[in-house]
């Protein structure tokens, strides 16, 4: 719980992630995390290094069961040893395997904001997901309004790359 108010208190992964929220109080994340257990439709996973150091979260939200699609996101600590390490991508890369072919997901959609090069390259350049389209200036970030980027990956996709990787 604390790793995961931490994360969603940090100044740098608040900049790069989408959605915006008030700073989490103990009792804030303690409320959230009761809520979210019960919801069927998301479900989220820790990031650890193999020998147990937490750095990240992942998963799966807004699942259309009927159509079978969900939003997949990562966030990793901004501070964290473990970035530029592929953490990033392995999570998403494991997270892929899980929604095609545990859960049975056809299609995983996600935003990143332009100029987290990062996200974009675990996304586009290292796991094959495709950008989809761009809502300009949609999300106010340091002052200012800047463009969403709108990616995703098939199933059909997601065999073709995995046959490659």
């Amino acid at each position: 719980m604390e790793f995961l108010r931490d994360l969603s208190n940090d100044e740098v992964v608040r900049r790069n992630v989408v959605g915006w929220d008030w700073p989490l109080s103990k009792a804030g994340q303690e409320s959230w995390f009761a809520s979210a257990d019960a919801n069927r439709n998301t479900r989220r996973f820790i990031i650890e290094t193999t020998d147990g150091m937490r750095v990240g979260v992942t998963g799966l939200w807004e699942i259309d069961w009927h159509s079978r699609h969900a939003l997949s996101s990562i966030k990793l600590g901004a501070n964290s040893a473990a970035r530029g390490r592929g953490f990033g991508t392995a999570a998403l890369q494991l997270m892929m395997e899980f929604a095609f072919n545990d859960v049975g997901l056809n299609r995983l959609h996600t935003t990143i904001i332009a100029g987290n090069e990062a996200s974009l390259a675990i996304y586009r350049d290292k796991s094959g997901w495709r950008e989809e389209g761009v809502l300009r200036e949609h999300v106010w970030r340091d002052g200012k309004f800047v463009d969403l980027i709108q990616l995703g990956i098939t199933r059909s996709d997601y065999d073709t790359w995995s046959e490659l990787h």
